[in-house]
């Protein structure tokens, strides 16, 4: 009796642990934990529960594995990634440690400094990454015009 309620503890504990992660990380325990619950019913060795819940939840791992795999979804590319890599000019005072603003096609936009670099209005910046609705920005490469031979 003892061993059912133990294995009844564990499986909730675990389809809790897959509820609150979202990213199928024991579930495949979790249902080992039930065929060893169900197998308490049969035998009371506890060797047995053991075996059952080890091969139950790595035989739900190969089979189900894959198949989750195939049904996740890559991250859906937005417009904003394309403004990755553009030049912007500084509106207000940009830092590492103190946003302000950057204008990008017209569009105003927040931004954030990469660490150690610090902008005045009117400086050229290039976009590193998006984070939600702040840009990062790092300092522009200098062009130079090409100089005919």
């Amino acid at each position: 009796m003892l061993q059912a309620i133990g294995w009844l503890i564990a499986t909730i504990v675990l389809v809790f642990i897959e509820a609150t992660t979202f990213n199928l990380v024991s579930v495949w325990f979790a249902v080992g934990g039930a065929a060893a619950l169900i197998s308490c019913l049969f035998t009371d060795s506890m060797q047995v529960q053991s075996a059952i819940f080890v091969a139950v939840s790595i035989l739900c791992l190969l089979a189900l594995r894959p198949l989750a795999a195939r049904l996740r979804r890559p991250p859906t590319p937005t417009n904003g990634d394309l403004n990755i890599g553009r030049t912007a000019t500084i509106l207000t005072p940009v830092s590492d440690g103190t946003p302000g603003r950057v204008r990008l096609d017209g569009v105003d936009w927040n931004a954030q400094a990469v660490p150690g670099a610090s902008f005045v209005p009117g400086d050229k910046c290039r976009v590193t990454a998006i984070h939600s609705t702040t840009l990062i920005v790092e300092p522009a490469p200098i062009e130079t015009p090409l100089q005919p031979n």
